[in-house]
C-alpha cells in the first residue's frame, strides 16, 4: 500500500502542475464579420467611410463591410511574480467576398511582457498612440459611413498600415488613478523616416480627456487634444487634430455625441476638414443608430452627408450622401 501511494505522489503532482499551467495559460480565437448594404448619391465631395469610396464615385449601391472583418488571436502566459507574456495577431478579410488582405496579420501582430506595477513593453506591428485617443472619442469607433474619424487626418495619416507602425517598440504605463500614457517608435529600416509618438489619457468617471501626437518628420506629422463626458443621457465628445502630410497642413474640428437609448445607442457628428491656403473645407455630417440584440451582436443604420468647396472642371462640388444598413457579429 505505501508503495502505491509514493509511486501516485509524483503522478499526482505532475497532474497538479499541468493543470496550474494550462490555468495561467491561454489562447482567445476572437473576430467579427459586418456586412451591410450601402447606397452613395451621385455628389462630387468627398466622403470618405469604411466602405472604401472616396470621392465622386457616381451613385451606386454596394453590399460590403461596414467595419472591417476579422480574424485574430491573442494569447498569455502568466510567468509569475506579477510578470507575464503575451501576443496579438490580427487578420483582416472582405466578408463579402472571402478575399484576404494582402498583408495577412494586417490589424495587429506583435508580442510584449507586461509587470502589473511597471507597465507593458511590445515589439512589432501596433496602432500608433495617437490612434486610441482618436478612436475612443468617435461614437462609431471608426465604423461606418456616419463616422466623423473616417474624415479627419489622423484617417489620411499614413504610418506604413493606416494608423498602424511597422517594426514598433513601444511602452504602455500601468493604470495610475486614471492615468495612463503610451509612446513608441517605429524603426525606419531605410525605407523611410523613424517615427516617434506618444498620448496621454485620462480616464475617471465621466470623464475622458487625451492628447497625443506622431512625428515622422516636418513634412509628415500629427497631433490631437479632445475630451468626453458622460453625463448619463448623453455623452458629448470634441476633438481637435492638426496634420501636415507630404508637407500639406490641415486642421480638423470634431464634435460628437452618443446618446444611449435602453440598451441601444444614436450617435451623432459634425466634422469640418480645413486644409491651409486651400479653399476646399469639407463639412460632414453623421448620423446613426445601432440596435443592440446581444453584447456581441447588432444592427445599425448609419447616414454620412458631405460638403466640400472648390470646384472641378468649372463646375462647384456637390453634396455627397450615403446610407447603411448592416448587421454586425463579434465573437
Amino acid at each position: 500500500m505505501n508503495k502505491i501511494f509514493r509511486r501516485s505522489i509524483p503522478a499526482l503532482a505532475g497532474l497538479a502542475l499541468a493543470s496550474a499551467a494550462q490555468a495561467q495559460s491561454g489562447v482567445t480565437i476572437y473576430g467579427r464579420i459586418d456586412l451591410g448594404i450601402s447606397k452613395q448619391n451621385d455628389g462630387t465631395s468627398a466622403l470618405t467611410g469604411s466602405n472604401g469610396k472616396t470621392g465622386p464615385a457616381g451613385e451606386r449601391w454596394d453590399v460590403r463591410h461596414l467595419s472591417e472583418n476579422r480574424l485574430g488571436f491573442r494569447g498569455v502566459e502568466d510567468l509569475g511574480e506579477g510578470l507575464k507574456a503575451g501576443f496579438q495577431i490580427e487578420h483582416r478579410f472582405q466578408g463579402d467576398t472571402g478575399v484576404a488582405d494582402p498583408v495577412f496579420w494586417k490589424g495587429r501582430s506583435y508580442v510584449y511582457l507586461e509587470n502589473k506595477t511597471l507597465g507593458n513593453v511590445y515589439l512589432g506591428r501596433e496602432y500608433i498612440p495617437a490612434f486610441w485617443p482618436a478612436l475612443k472619442l468617435d461614437p462609431w469607433g471608426w465604423d461606418t459611413l456616419g463616422s466623423p474619424g473616417l474624415n479627419h487626418q489622423l484617417a489620411t495619416y499614413r504610418i506604413d498600415g493606416h494608423a498602424r507602425a511597422n517594426n514598433s517598440v513601444g511602452y504602455k504605463s500601468p493604470n495610475f488613478s486614471g492615468l495612463t500614457t503610451n509612446w513608441a517608435a517605429s524603426a525606419g529600416e531605410g525605407v523611410r523616416d523613424r517615427s516617434i509618438g506618444a498620448n496621454v489619457e485620462y480616464s475617471a468617471g465621466p470623464v475622458y480627456v487625451a492628447a497625443a501626437f506622431d512625428h515622422q518628420s516636418d513634412a509628415n506629422k500629427v497631433a490631437l487634444i479632445g475630451g468626453a463626458y458622460d453625463f448619463g443621457l448623453v455623452k458629448p465628445a470634441v476633438m481637435y487634430t492638426e496634420a501636415t502630410t507630404a508637407g500639406k497642413k490641415a486642421s480638423n474640428l470634431t464634435i460628437a455625441a452618443t446618446v444611449p437609448v435602453t440598451a441601444h445607442l444614436i450617435k451623432l457628428a459634425f466634422a469640418r476638414l480645413d486644409p491651409e491656403g486651400a479653399n476646399n473645407k469639407t463639412d460632414k455630417l453623421g448620423a446613426g443608430f445601432e440596435y443592440f440584440f446581444s453584447k456581441r451582436t447588432s444592427i445599425n443604420f448609419d447616414v454620412g452627408s458631405a460638403l466640400q468647396q472648390g470646384s472641378v472642371a468649372g463646375k462647384p462640388l456637390t453634396r455627397t450622401t450615403a446610407f447603411d444598413l448592416g448587421l454586425k457579429h463579434n465573437f
